[in-house]
């Protein structure tokens, strides 16, 4: 390559490279809207957990004080059950300390005395005597023991009854802050996923323009290289005849026979010679168009261009894409050049009885010629 063509292409390469490097400065505001959105979505996602946690402490927490209502209901129950008995003995208590007073006072002190003189001995009399006492303190403290009884049994029920009534206010405020807790939590949510959904939109926005970015970066790249390419193959075709002379150098012979072709056949045929070959030797490009010259005059292939070019699985160009690609832009001065002379009889003479190739890295067998080995 030239030393003008060298800076040209040194020029459009720096060019290609700058717009490689503004990829990495253009997404700087997207990026920090993703780490903005990944930062509100992470709080939100804590906060959501935290309030979740939250949630479940408080619900089995009002699962444990409906279970203590349910326990303090049914001890509440059982206490005026128990109020109800104590009651009731009391009363009958009550009233059997009546009959028994009102037997005295009806009766009077005579038949008391009538009671105690009856007895027939002074034993007899001291047993009498305390029997009436003691039916008197029974009475009295049996009457006693049941109003101790039902006092206990109120207190209880009272205690039980106001131990029952905060279970309740607490069910209330723990039932009211779960509501609070499960609107804030459905609030969370939807602001979780609505930031999820951004965030989701964002990176693929980013992505969509990074690969959008790279992709005109290499186009840009690949048109340089390629103009470059083209630039230095029309200044070596000018430098090079157009047919090299049989007492030329040796590398070609116009040995083989001539073959009018068309414009179409010659667009053809110089395509593939660039897409085998390359673009800057003329005698790695004769090589494989002698190759394809020596098969379309072999009985054992195709005689014609296009039917050699397209024979099945010769040419990996022509299910590749690549030749479309060259057909479509136009294959560079050069391979034209050639394909011209092959079509009029050039051959070059190392393989003048070759009819197969390949890439030379292969380390087939073979005479190499430029990057493909022939045989």
């Amino acid at each position: 390559m030239n030393p003008k063509l060298k800076r040209r292409f040194r020029s459009l390469t720096a060019l290609a490279s700058a717009f490689i490097l503004s990829i990495s400065v253009l997404p700087a505001h997207a990026e920090e809207t993703i780490d903005s959105l990944r930062d509100k979505t992470s709080t939100l996602q804590n906060e959501l957990d935290g309030l979740n946690t939250e949630l479940s402490s408080i619900s089995a927490d009002v699962d444990n004080i409906l279970t203590q209502i349910t326990e303090t209901t049914a001890q509440v129950e059982q206490t005026k059950t128990e109020l109800g008995e104590a009651l009731a003995n009391e009363e009958q208590q009550y009233n059997n300390m009546k009959m028994r007073i009102r037997y005295m006072y009806e009766e009077g002190k005579t038949a008391m005395l009538d009671t105690l003189f009856s007895a027939i001995s002074m034993a007899d009399f001291l047993n009498k005597a305390d029997f009436i006492t003691k039916v008197s303190e029974y009475d009295r403290a049996m009457l006693e023991k049941l109003q101790n009884t039902r006092e206990e049994i109120a207190a209880k029920e009272q205690a039980l009854e106001i131990q029952q009534q905060e279970l309740l206010t607490l069910q209330a405020e723990l039932t009211a802050k779960k509501d609070v807790l499960a609107s804030r939590i459905s609030t969370a949510s939807g602001e979780l996923s609505a930031y999820s959904a951004k965030l989701e939109q964002a990176i693929a926005a980013e992505k969509a323009a990074q690969e959008a970015l790279a992709k005109k970066a290499e186009e840009e790249k690949q048109a340089a290289l390629e103009q470059a390419q083209k630039e230095e193959a029309e200044q070596q075709a000018q430098q090079k005849p157009s047919r090299p002379d049989p007492d030329d150098s040796g590398n070609s012979d116009h040995s083989g026979n001539s073959h009018p072709a068309d414009q179409s056949d010659l667009d053809l045929f110089a395509a593939i010679l660039q897409c085998e070959a390359g673009t800057r030797d003329y005698d790695a490009l004769l090589a494989v168009a002698t190759v394809i010259m020596n098969r379309m005059e072999s009985s054992k292939y195709p005689d014609t261009l296009h039917g050699v070019i397209y024979q099945s699985g010769q040419f990996s160009p022509t299910w590749n894409g690549s030749l479309d690609k060259v057909l479509k832009k136009g294959a560079v001065s050069l391979c034209y050049t050639v394909a011209s002379d092959a079509l009029g009889g050039a051959r070059h003479p190392d393989v003048r009885n070759c009819y197969q190739f390949r890439a030379s890295y292969t380390g087939h067998h073979g005479i190499v010629i430029g990057g493909n080995v022939f045989f």
